[in-house]
């Protein structure tokens, strides 16, 4: 995988999880934000890091915004400062541009003024509890990419333990596709046939919606 560099603006909750998950993958995060008290307090583990106020046009120049792979602007509570942010780095020449949005109205100003990808943490979380809460214990992650289609990460049922993916034969008999498998810490991609499904395995599948609720129902 390419090591890629994040510039991270905003670091509260939203912005150090995306900080943190991008510094575990191997890629390099340079963080932003206007309150010292949060830069000290994640300076122990973020070592790029600057404080000053990210619509301040010129403080971003010299950052070098332009040469980063990706842009994440993490403040969208403000809805003010987020546009404006987020028209700055377009301006300035940002590859792309990955924002935060609170209401489906700032997500389409954010469009607008150059954000190429929005994220709703909140509706997300809400989703993934929803799915969480239907089947407890069960599914542990919970993707949605279209009202029809997701991808989650579940535990491996009993009946599929001791059995190869041949022999399950998912994709036939449900539809759905185990893209990865998860075992003691270590992430199998593209499992084939002959791998067998142990105890204690994470099954990343994907497929339909229903599709996945009767793999997870049993």
């Amino acid at each position: 995988m390419k090591r890629c560099s994040v510039l991270v603006i905003g670091l509260g909750y939203f912005g150090q999880a995306v900080a943190e998950t991008l510094l575990q993958m191997g890629h390099e995060v340079v963080g932003v934000d206007r309150d010292q008290q949060v830069v000290d307090a994640v300076r122990d583990w973020l070592e790029h890091l600057y404080c000053f106020d990210a619509t301040d046009e010129d403080m971003l120049k010299r950052l070098g915004t332009g040469e980063f792979d990706a842009c994440v602007v993490g403040t969208g509570a403000d809805l003010g400062n987020s546009v404006l942010l987020t028209a700055i780095l377009r301006d300035l020449g940002a590859k792309f541009i990955a924002a935060k949005a609170v209401t489906d109205r700032q997500a389409h100003i954010l469009r607008k003024v150059g954000a190429d990808l929005i994220v709703f943490p909140e509706k997300e979380m809400g989703r993934r509890l929803a799915h969480q809460l239907l089947s407890p214990g069960r599914i542990l992650e919970h993707l949605q990419f279209d009202p029809e289609w997701s991808v989650e990460e579940i535990e491996a049922p009993a009946w599929m333990v001791g059995k190869t993916l041949r022999e399950l034969d998912l994709r036939r008999r449900l539809g759905v596709t185990v893209i990865a498998v998860r075992r003691n810490k270590q992430l199998l991609p593209n499992p084939g046939g002959d791998d067998e499904i142990r105890a204690g395995d994470l099954l990343v599948v994907f497929g339909r919606n229903a599709d996945l609720e009767r793999l997870v129902s049993g």
